[in-house]
């Protein structure tokens, strides 16, 4: 769990070696064994949400109350401090919104309907604290609450009480896992793959000529097995010319309307005609995404990940441009919090000997 504040300039904060985010507390994983199957996943949200609890105590004091800060002119200011945005891939997102990871952890959208391209009413926070009080209560049946509403039945989440805070607002589009990883490689190559075939695809990235600043992959792509994000976006860069004239036209507008959205969600910063060609470019994904299961590699579009890109439009009027919360930043430090924390340690009771560590 890592912090840092609004106001530092997104250039100073995406360097790791900046120290601009700090180490919040490390979060247990336990395998809950003492629970039956069936109870460990909403018993996983509930220890989750107490855990975070008893970290974000002071922010709840800090905003509601204010604290005294000497600000860089030397005058001393009350500051009250809010949670505004909170990063994170779409699994914790789901945690952290206490709904199912069947469903969207911003929107009211049904289960089933991921794949299509309206949009659905945002989640009111103080509503979804109403049917998680009315269900402890009994007066919302189980089918209601785990079919209608796509609840978790956490009574206490861990903004509840956070002032000034809405947490489904506050939750941010994360461009690695969703688009680099999720929507491009895990959907997008696979489907093509299908259609293309394995041998045929790695034929013309082998087929490729070297060229200063491309990456070549000599060996193809199938075989691949480890897969980060530089890799991703490499892969995007020629991705297109390889599959033209191997796809039906309308799949190849459809590639192209995924990586042109790719593209536009990494700008550094926007203004409402980039924003008007990123709907465009959804638009026409959506309009010819149907191929892929005319020619039977898909049977539907109900992705969460595919649906999760309607939101990044309104996410970017909101806190700007994607790049300043990405989670490619936490991933890197990982290194620093947590890799050489514990081979600094001797293996044993590390987690006190890395906390002890990384404060000295």
């Amino acid at each position: 769990m890592y912090l840092t504040i609004g106001n530092i300039s997104k250039d100073v904060r995406c360097q790791p070696s900046q120290h601009a985010c700090v180490l919040l507390g490390y979060l247990p994983t336990a395998k809950l064994k003492c629970f039956s199957s069936g109870q460990r996943s909403v018993e996983r949200y509930r220890l989750f949400h107490y855990c975070m609890t008893q970290i974000l105590k002071p922010l709840v004091v800090c905003g509601k109350e204010g604290v005294l800060m000497t600000c860089p002119d030397g005058l001393v200011r009350r500051i009250f401090l809010i949670l505004a945005a909170y990063i994170a891939d779409f699994p914790q997102q789901c945690l952290v919104a206490c709904c199912k990871e069947s469903r969207c952890p911003k929107c009211m959208v049904a289960r089933d309907k991921h794949g299509e391209s309206t949009r659905s009413s945002a989640h009111v926070q103080c509503q979804t604290m109403k049917s998680l009080k009315k269900y402890e209560n009994g007066e919302i049946s189980k089918e209601e609450f785990d079919g209608n509403l796509g609840l978790q039945a956490v009574y206490e989440p861990f903004w509840a009480d956070l002032p000034h805070c809405d947490i489904f607002m506050c939750i941010t589009p994360d461009i690695l896992h969703q688009l680099h990883k999720g929507v491009f490689k895990d959907h997008l190559v696979s489907w093509c793959s299908q259609l293309i075939g394995e041998d045929a695809l790695d034929e013309r990235f082998q087929a490729m000529t070297s060229y200063s600043g491309l990456c070549h992959f000599k060996k193809g792509i199938s075989s691949r097995k480890q897969w980060t994000g530089s890799d991703h976006k490499e892969l995007e860069r020629v991705f297109l010319g390889v599959v033209a004239g191997l796809l039906d036209e309308r799949a190849v507008i459809a590639v192209r309307g995924i990586l042109d959205f790719t593209y536009y969600a990494q700008y550094q910063s926007h203004t409402e005609t980039t924003l008007k060609k990123m709907d465009t470019v959804l638009r026409s994904f959506h309009q010819n995404k149907n191929i892929f299961v005319d020619l039977g590699a898909r049977n539907d579009f109900n992705i969460p990940k595919i649906h999760s890109m309607l939101h990044y439009m309104t996410s970017i009027r909101l806190f700007g441009s994607t790049d300043g919360f990405n989670t490619e930043l936490p991933e890197c430090l990982h290194i620093d919090f947590t890799k050489k924390g514990y081979r600094s340690s001797n293996k044993r009771d590390y987690i006190y000997q890395m906390t002890t560590w990384l404060r000295r």
